[in-house]
C-alpha cells in the first residue's frame, strides 16, 4: 500500500513509518522538517506544515504524482500546549486547532476523491487520549483532539459503503519529543497560575519516566492497516485504557468533581 504519514519524523509518527516501511509498504513522510532524522530504506520525505492552509493539497498531489495512488492517511502531525483556558492568547488557540483540526481536515478532503476513484482507502487520525479525559491546563489541546475525534465518527459514517474506513488512535503518553517540550516550558511570567503550572510540568517530567515506547503506537497503526475491517477507535497505553474506562463509567458531574480535585491537589502541592 502506498501510505502518507503526517509527523513522521519523530515520536509516534517516526515509529508508525518505520513500522509500516518494514511491512513493505511504500511510505511518504510529511513533516516541517523531514530531514531531522534518518528514514528506512524506501521511505520518502516530504516538506509539510500542517498549519498552512495551502499545503494539503499540494502534499497528497506528489504523493499521487510519485506514486501513482494513495491508499492510506496517517493524520499523526499535532501541536500541543500548557496553560489556562483563560491566559491562552487567541493566535496561540488558533494554531492549536489550526495543527490538530483543519490540517488533517484539509489532507482528508484531498485523499478522499483519490481514494473514492481507487475504490477504497484508509485514514486513520492520531488522537489522544484527552479527547474523552479533558485536561486541565490543557484546554485546547483537549477541545482539537476532540473536535478531531467527533469529526472522525462522523466522516467514517458519512464514507459507510464508499471503502473508506476512518480510524481514531487514541494514545496515552509516550515518550515523544512533545511529550517532553510540555515538561519542559516554563510558565509565563505573571501567569496567576504560575505556581501550579510549574507544579503541573514537575508532574509530567516525572510521569515521563514511565511513559510508553511510541513503537507500541506504531505497531497498533500498523495492525490497523493491515485490518480488513479496521476499528472505529484504537486506544493505546495501560493509562489510556484506564482513564478510557474511568470516563465512560462516569457521569458528567462526577468527571467535573475529578478534575477540580485535581487541580486543587496541584494548587496545594
Amino acid at each position: 500500500m502506498v501510505v502518507l504519514v503526517t509527523g513522521g519524523s519523530s515520536g509516534i509518527g517516526l515509529a508508525t513509518v518505520r513500522r509500516l516501511a518494514a511491512g513493505g509498504h511504500r511510505v511518504f513522510t510529511a513533516s516541517r522538517r523531514p530531514a531531522r532524522t534518518e528514514l528506512p530504506a524506501g521511505v520518502t520525505p516530504l516538506t509539510f506544515d500542517a498549519g498552512d492552509p495551502s499545503a494539503a493539497s499540494a502534499v497528497v498531489a506528489q504523493v499521487v504524482e510519485e506514486a501513482g495512488r494513495l491508499d492510506v492517511l496517517v493524520n499523526n502531525a499535532g501541536a500541543g500546549a500548557v496553560g489556562a483556558v483563560e491566559e491562552t492568547t487567541e493566535e496561540d488557540a488558533h494554531h492549536v486547532m489550526e495543527v490538530n483540526v483543519f490540517g488533517p481536515l484539509r489532507l482528508i478532503r484531498a485523499a478522499i476523491p483519490v481514494m473514492r476513484a481507487q475504490g477504497g482507502g484508509r485514514i486513520l487520525n492520531v488522537s489522544s487520549l484527552n479527547d474523552t479525559l479533558p485536561a486541565p491546563f490543557g484546554g485546547w489541546y483537549s477541545a482539537s483532539k476532540a473536535a478531531l475525534t467527533s469529526l472522525s465518527y462522523v466522516l467514517r459514517a458519512e464514507l459507510h459503503g464508499s471503502g473508506i474506513h476512518v480510524t481514531v488512535v487514541a494514545p496515552g503518553l509516550f515518550l515523544t519529543d512533545m511529550a517532553r517540550s510540555l515538561s519542559e516550558e516554563p510558565p509565563d511570567e505573571g501567569s496567576l497560575y504560575g505556581e501550579v503550572l510549574r507544579r503541573l510540568r514537575e508532574e509530567n517530567a516525572n510521569r515521563l519516566s514511565g511513559a510508553g515506547d511510541p513503537d507500541d503506537v506504531g505497531a497498533a497503526v500498523a495492525a490497523c492497516v493491515e485490518d480488513v475491517d479496521p476499528l472505529a477507535r484504537i486506544v493505546v497505553g495501560l493509562d489510556a485504557v484506564g482513564f478510557e474506562s474511568l470516563v465512560r463509567q462516569s457521569s458528567v458531574d462526577d468527571l467535573a468533581a475529578m478534575l477540580g480535585d485535581y487541580v486543587v491537589q496541584l494548587s496545594s502541592g
